[in-house]
């Protein structure tokens, strides 16, 4: 593994161990909060802690796994994370519904529920 890919595996596990822990005190976090707590360098914080958070759904999809990035919220959103999680949801397969409304609100929540009951039981 190169220099690069060890790096972006380091911040994925240290993603993943902070979405374990949140889940663990029944919490959700908002993007720039990830990126506070990573310590990810300007600029972008934002948009880097969003692409560690698309890889880990691809890895969680993968697995088969409860997807931790539900726990990672839009502060302008009401609760819900931001519409690019439903959008790579619906590519993964796992969501056919819109990015807002009853549905998606519905569906997120079952997410957060599912997530908080497996760390629960791990």
């Amino acid at each position: 593994m190169d220099g690069a890919a060890a790096a972006a595996s380091d911040g994925l596990d240290r993603l993943e161990q902070l979405l374990i822990t949140a889940a663990q005190g029944q919490q959700v976090m908002t993007y720039a909060a990830v990126a506070r707590a990573l310590a990810l360098p300007p600029p972008y914080t934002i948009h880097k802690a969003a692409e560690l958070i698309e890889a880990l759904m691809r890895r969680h999809a993968a697995a088969g796994a409860p997807q931790l990035a539900s726990l990672v919220v839009s502060k302008a959103r009401g609760g819900l994370p931001a519409p690019g999680y439903f959008v790579l949801l619906r590519e993964l397969g796992l969501y056919a519904g819109p990015s807002e409304g009853p549905e998606a609100q519905a569906f997120h929540a079952g997410e957060v529920a599912a997530c908080f009951a497996a760390v629960a039981t791990a």
